[in-house]
């Protein structure tokens, strides 16, 4: 025990390291499976869209959230307005068959999650999981609907919500036999550059998935309970215990500064901190309403439990690494901690409803308050404090790869322009989704054209920018080109209404390797003066 004191004030400090990591011993750590899960976390195949990875949404450069952070416009479908948060764009909307489908809120646009991504980093040490805790402790096998693990695998099932989440990596009704199904012909981390030795190992010499679940498991066999125990698996190997605190409560009185060190005792004592997030994991692992939004605008922990009492409550999060966040609390609303700490300040949010009574307000005079050096000081054990310099600095095990989707354009490759139709709307080409050989999902699409109209999709070997009877065209139109017609869906005659999908599966032939397309929509619109728009092209190249 050893006792700090700042300001007069002082207080016994129990030295608080994060606790033992519970594993459920029906899913012990094996390095087979540990490579297996890093390598499931980081592949974008995983998703229908080529373009989400489990560590989309979560990053080690966020704290174990996401560095990018969009609005959702809550109930209302209005923004701004007071029940917007802030969270995570997936992929767009599709129908079961994988093509693009209107959303009610986005349309076609990226659909993004109600609420912030939350931390995956210390997610281990929690008995449920989710900001509403509805990842439960027992973990059911989704094929054969037994009890696998009856307590501790709150992880195993967090891990599998995101792969049939329609708004996060999924289409409309897709199943986990659509995710091992891609699995067993998809080439490993096929969209990844800058692989870690680690998983460069693993698959060298072309190994495949079932290889590696063979490793791992047993049998090559790929089922959603694999795929499971991977992913948590890995999150397991990633302890974030070697922060400047960690090494202050081993001995090493230089690991804070003296003004973290003030910073610490005030979190133990005026700030009251503690009494929430427990100094270790630096949470309670409670469910807690801190009065952010009124419950009607999302009830949290009630809509699992199904109980009042829980009425807009949501997990109290590990406070590690989370001067690397820049998205705070489940609405996303705060992007600094001195935006936070002036939320508590005034003692929390203003909705009353159900609100914990721990809140408090902080901004009265000493002994109770906290001054705004006490405040400084806190900020700055809380900003860096509680960093792991291995996670802040991508070293090992906190080690990534690059992924495709950071280095391709949201829309794709597009060049050229477009020619207007039905009310002066230009068509879009949707060309998001990567070339990568093998790739089943692979697919263009066509947004805001004239409602059910005729449309023909253009495939070509090269690009053109020349105008033909009026109408931008931007692929070389030579007798070579592949022509796809399609009629459009929407509401027939409608400006910007119609919409469509042409699926290219991808071969799996080596040869094709560097080979580059050109696509371009031309949709058949009789409010065009020349009767046809045209989207702008786009670029591919097989890979």
């Amino acid at each position: 025990m050893r006792t700090l004191a700042f300001l007069g004030f002082s207080a016994s400090l129990v030295a608080q390291a994060l606790p033992p990591q519970p594993v459920p011993p029906q899913n012990p750590i094996t390095p087979q499976k540990a490579i297996l899960g890093k390598l499931l976390f980081w592949e974008e195949q995983m998703s229908s869209n080529n373009r989400v990875a489990c560590g989309t949404c979560h990053t080690f450069g966020a704290g174990g959230g996401d560095l990018r952070r969009v609005v959702h416009p809550g109930n209302d479908g209005v923004t701004p307005s007071p029940d917007d948060s802030f969270g995570s764009p997936g992929v767009i909307r599709s129908d079961a068959n994988n093509h693009y489908l209107p959303d009610a809120e986005f349309g076609l646009g990226r659909q993004v999650t109600k609420r912030a991504s939350p931390s995956f980093l210390t997610a281990a040490w929690f008995p449920e999981l989710f900001w509403d805790g509805r990842a439960r402790t027992n973990f059911v096998d989704p094929d054969t609907n037994t009890t696998l693990i009856p307590t501790g695998g709150a992880l195993e099932n967090q891990a599998l919500g995101p792969l049939l989440a329609a708004d996060e990596m999924a289409h409309d009704a897709r199943t986990f036999a659509d995710v091992t199904t891609k699995l067993l012909a998809a080439r490993p981390m096929a969209l990844a550059t800058n692989l870690p030795a680690d998983m460069a190992a693993a698959i060298a010499g072309g190994v495949t998935y079932p290889q590696l679940f063979q490793a791992a498991f047993g049998s090559p066999e790929i089922t959603a309970t694999r795929i499971a125990f991977a992913l948590a698996t890995y999150q397991r190997t990633l302890v974030p215990n070697q922060t400047p605190y960690d090494l202050f409560i081993a001995g090493n009185n230089t690991a804070l500064t003296p003004q973290q060190v003030n910073g610490l005792n005030v979190f133990n004592g005026p700030a009251r901190c503690n009494l929430c997030h427990t100094p270790g994991l630096f949470s309670d692992r409670q469910f807690r309403n801190l009065g952010l939004q009124p419950i009607a605008f999302d009830n949290g922990r009630q809509a699992v439990t199904g109980l009042a009492q829980d009425g807009g409550k949501f997990k109290v999060p590990s406070l590690r690494n989370i001067g690397l966040r820049t998205s705070f609390m489940h609405t996303g609303q705060f992007t600094t901690i001195g935006q936070v700490f002036t939320f508590y300040l005034n003692g929390g949010g203003p909705n009353l409803q159900n609100k914990d009574p721990l809140l408090q307000p902080l901004n009265v005079p000493p002994p109770n308050g906290v001054p705004p050096q006490a405040a400084n000081d806190l900020i700055n054990f809380l900003q860096n404090g509680l960093t792991d310099p291995r996670v802040a600095n991508g070293q090992a095990p906190f080690t990534r790869p690059t992924l495709r989707s950071q280095l391709l354009a949201e829309g794709g490759a597009l060049y050229g322009i477009g020619s207007p139709g039905t009310g002066a709307r230009i068509p879009l080409i949707m060309a998001e989704v990567p070339a990568n050989l093998g790739n089943v999902d692979f697919k263009f699409g066509v947004s805001n054209a004239r409602g059910a109209s005729a449309a023909t999709f253009v495939l070509s070997t090269g690009p053109s920018s020349t105008v033909l009877a009026g109408v931008n065209v931007n692929v070389l139109l030579n007798g070579g080109e592949v022509l796809v017609p399609l009629m459009l869906a929407g509401n027939p005659g409608v400006a910007g209404a119609g919409y469509g999908t042409v699926a290219f599966p991808m071969p799996n032939e080596p040869g094709l390797v560097g080979l580059t397309l050109f696509g371009q929509w031309f949709v058949w619109d009789t409010g065009a003066v020349p009767g046809i728009a045209t989207t702008r092209g786009a670029e591919f190249r097989l890979f």
